[in-house]
């Protein structure tokens, strides 16, 4: 036996280990027959996307809420600014950082409400290193059990330090309360929770939240990286996001005590890149204490310059995106509940989760709607619990009517030839 069979060998074994003790495994195994999954674009038209010589699909999977991702206006600022720093920043951000970082990370404390802020390139990057330092070697982390699972993940990073991890189901503020009342003396409590919530489009109850908090001397970790960009202050009749996309914080009309704000800028504005918005004294913290800061590569300046494009359409058109996004959503919505699924959605927001309720019903018609040139996410068990197995539908502001028209017709074939039959 060569030296590489042996290595396949032993990987295959390492790999099938695995397969058998994770949850994940149980993913995997439900992901391989899937088209739905792993898709290859070979063209992109708008939000239609060829996946093969003949077969296009419509977008509903996309992350780009505003559509900025199709803006006439961004290409040539993102070719100025190579030109002006390279296609990468040459240095980790404690060593150096062009100047485009600085003028993002001030635009970004300006339109969320903090003294400062702190870019790193991905929310994930941000939590595996910022949740670790807060809490140290002794210190608490309370987990909504809905919260999404990069929290999870570095909470165990920490865990394995020394912090104690305990969590609570979402919206169990009870329970929640008894876990800060318990570990009252400890001077390092953090709650972890997403702004807005990525399977159902949900929003936070920051008001409450806070409260807890405050009483607890406790610090609320808001994971926005749907909401940044999208939900905003002074929501209203007219514009239901509220204005400006600053975030779940704003749109709650709260203050930032006791809070730790994280936003994306992948979801909205179509960038690699995250930050924390924070105090002048938390942001000298992160930067020392959160290992990503100078262990991780900075972000291309292409995401760079794509997000500083962003901030420009927004000042300019952002209201008029957010209420054209707000329309499709709706469109979508109804249009889904005309035919008799449950949206799961109470928000509006431009997640909607089409409940199935059933694996291989949510398995097949995931097929259907591929071969009926729709593009989702499919969300089966263990993703969900048992009897929420659902496809997530991703709408954003550059979505056609056409599109959604072409959206509704293939759930309405789902719901006829499988949910039905």
């Amino acid at each position: 036996m060569t030296s590489t069979e042996s290595s396949t060998s032993t990987e295959s074994s390492i790999i099938a280990c695995n397969m058998k003790e994770s949850r994940r495994g149980l993913i995997g195994g439900i992901f391989k027959d899937l088209k739905q999954y792993d898709v290859v674009a070979h063209e992109v038209s708008g939000r239609r996307i060829r996946v093969s010589d003949d077969h296009w699909v419509t977008d509903f999977a996309s992350c780009n809420y505003l559509g900025l991702d199709l803006h006439p206006e961004t290409p040539a600022l993102i070719q100025e600014e190579i030109q002006r720093w390279g296609s990468h920043p040459s240095w980790c951000r404690l060593v150096a950082s062009p100047q485009i970082y600085i003028d993002l990370e001030e635009h970004i404390a300006n339109l969320v409400g903090t003294e400062a802020a702190v870019m790193i390139p991905t929310v994930t990057l941000i939590s595996l290193g910022v949740l670790p330092a807060l809490v140290g070697k002794s210190g608490l982390l309370i987990l909504d059990k809905t919260a999404h699972e990069t929290m999870y993940e570095a909470a165990k990073v920490a865990r394995d330090s020394g912090a104690t991890l305990m969590s609570y189901q979402h919206d169990d503020y009870e329970a929640l309360e008894a876990i800060l009342h318990e570990h009252r003396d400890n001077p390092r409590k953090v709650i972890m929770v997403d702004g807005v919530y990525s399977m159902s489009g949900d929003y936070a109850n920051i008001e409450r939240l806070a409260g807890l908090a405050k009483q607890y001397d406790a610090l609320v970790y808001i994971d926005d990286a749907h909401g940044f960009g999208v939900i905003g202050e002074s929501p209203d009749e007219e514009h239901p996001y509220g204005k400006r996309g600053n975030g779940i914080v704003q749109f709650r009309g709260q203050s930032y005590d006791n809070l730790l704000y994280v936003g994306g800028c992948s979801k909205a504005y179509s960038s690699l890149a995250a930050f924390v918005a924070c105090s002048k004294e938390m942001r000298v913290f992160i930067q020392s204490f959160a290992t990503p800061y100078d262990l991780s590569g900075p972000s291309p300046t292409a995401s760079l310059a794509t997000l500083k494009s962003g901030f420009r359409i927004n000042e300019s058109e952002g209201e008029q995106i957010r209420k054209k996004l707000y329309q499709n959503v709706m469109q979508v919505k109804n249009g889904l509940s005309s035919l008799g699924y449950e949206t799961m959605n109470t928000t509006g927001f431009p997640i909607v989760a089409a409940r199935i309720g059933d694996q291989d019903k949510l398995l097949a018609s995931a097929n259907m709607l591929f071969e009926e040139g729709i593009l989702v996410t499919v969300a089966p068990f263990p993703m969900v619990k048992k009897g929420d197995e659902s496809h997530r539908i991703s709408v954003t502001a550059a979505n056609t009517d056409e599109d959604i028209e072409r959206l509704i017709q293939a759930f309405k074939k789902v719901k006829e030839d499988i949910i039905e039959a």
